[in-house]
């Protein structure tokens, strides 16, 4: 065990975009060392190797094949990062697998279509692999202090509505991130989706070979006592980028921000007061403010070196199956869009399991 409670492991690295150096410094946050990275671009894995070697010893090695990293198994590397572009995601995690590599984290979204989601649950959990998604509000300290707020005795009641004013970014890149957080604050899965996506999107920033258009999606939900609720995401390329989340409860209302740094950004609520509920529904009641601690702004690296911590930990929270569901929901949006905005039931099956977008 390392200093930090975290089991001693060698970590690879694939991708070393913005998100590949956000792992690396969460690894090294946990104390983890690096024994390998990858990227297409090789010069750029020889500088960070040489820029993290020492008098006493060389960087970790630098390739620009993944398949050099994943192919040592064990005997090479005990974690595996996967940051790359979500079309690759499926043939990294089937190799690493079968190479029989105990840890495995992949960035979101999980991969591009539903078959492909299952594929690599059921892979891993066949060869021992311990898999988990990088579904980083799980474990941003903000969104789970909004949790724990929204689910507390003085909490907004049961959710009626989740609404989500995101902007553009992508269904697929940034829409996952909220569809999950809204099934997730409420122990929910997602029963239905309906949308209606930017027909004629812009060529994707990552580049043209990635379809990932905004929107409007509507989501129904479930929660484990078979409660149900909808949930709302504003996701249009025109709209600038936000994250402001609103919760509707039958109690009453709380707003979180996940995204501006204090004292601007914050979370609040207003609810009946206790000593009210047991008025009829139908009469006014003044909601009274309730306290709630909103915490830091967006630390992507916190999230990141906490989902890790979890992965290596005893109790890993089942991130595999919310990586499944919410790529589910952005599939689900694609059928419904072409649909018409029909609805389309959830989890995803038949021949809807096999459309394949490459979301990013």
């Amino acid at each position: 065990m390392s200093g930090g409670g975290v089991k001693q492991v060698r970590a690879g690295v694939i991708g070393l975009g913005g998100m590949g150096r956000r792992h690396i410094a969460a690894l090294d946050a946990l104390g983890i060392p690096l024994a390998g990275v990858c990227d297409m671009n090789l010069d750029a894995a020889r500088e960070l190797s040489a820029a993290r070697a020492d008098d006493q010893e060389a960087g970790p090695i630098a390739v620009s094949d993944w398949r050099e990293l994943v192919s040592a198994g064990p005997a090479g590397i005990d974690l595996l990062c996967i940051a790359t572009n979500g079309p690759s995601h499926h043939e990294i995690v089937l190799a690493a697998a079968a190479a029989g590599i105990p840890y495995v984290l992949c960035e979101k979204p999980m991969s591009t279509s539903g078959e492909k989601t299952r594929e690599m649950a059921s892979a891993c959990e066949a060869a021992g692999t311990r898999l988990a998604v990088n579904l980083c509000r799980r474990f941003l300290t903000r969104c789970l202090l909004f949790r724990q707020a929204v689910q507390g005795d003085l909490a907004v009641g049961r959710p009626r509505r989740f609404w989500g004013l995101i902007g553009g970014g992508g269904v697929g890149c940034v829409g996952l991130h909220y569809f999950d957080y809204a099934a997730w604050l409420f122990n929910a899965r997602p029963i239905w989706v309906s949308a209606e996506l930017t027909a004629d999107p812009a060529v994707n920033v990552r580049g043209p070979q990635f379809c990932d258009p905004g929107g409007q999606v509507s989501v129904g939900f479930e929660c484990a006592d078979g409660w149900r609720f909808v949930g709302d995401f504003e996701l249009s390329e025109d709209v600038p980028r936000a994250s402001r989340c609103l919760v509707i409860g039958t109690e009453g209302v709380a707003e979180f921000d996940d995204f501006t740094p204090p004292p601007a950004g914050s979370a609040r609520a207003s609810a009946r007061p206790l000593d009210q509920r047991h008025v009829v529904r139908t009469r006014v009641v003044q909601p009274a403010p309730v306290g709630m601690d909103h915490g830091p702004a967006l630390d992507i690296v916190q999230a990141t070196r906490d989902c890790l911590a979890d992965l290596l930990g005893p109790f890993a929270q089942p991130t595999v199956q919310a990586g499944v569901e919410s790529v589910d929901v952005v599939l689900g949006a694609h059928a419904s869009s072409r649909l018409g905005g029909a609805r389309v039931a959830l989890p995803l099956c038949g021949q809807d399991l096999a459309l394949d977008v490459p979301i990013t």
